[in-house]
């Protein structure tokens, strides 16, 4: 059975995303990211990977919002957005 992982971007003005992506695709789908999204903070399974526009202090604060108001998707939500 493949693992889904959630992953959550946050822009500026905290407005969010989030995906459920599968194991096999999340090396990819975090290298996407990372090059086509770079001001976006970018969070695998509730842990800053990009920090984007929004800095330590709110990145800090969006890891704990993760962790208390969001789960991991039961099903891979592709195409990821």
């Amino acid at each position: 059975m493949t693992e889904i992982v959630l992953t959550v971007g946050v822009y500026n003005d905290n407005s969010y995303v989030t995906n459920g992506v599968d194991s096999s695709d999340l090396k990819s789908h975090i290298q996407y990211n990372l090059n086509n999204r770079p001001g976006r903070a970018f969070f695998v399974d509730g842990k800053c990977h990009n920090e984007g526009y929004l800095g330590k202090q709110r990145c800090d604060e969006w890891e704990k919002w993760i962790a208390d108001n969001l789960q991991t998707p039961a099903t891979c939500t592709a195409p990821y957005i």
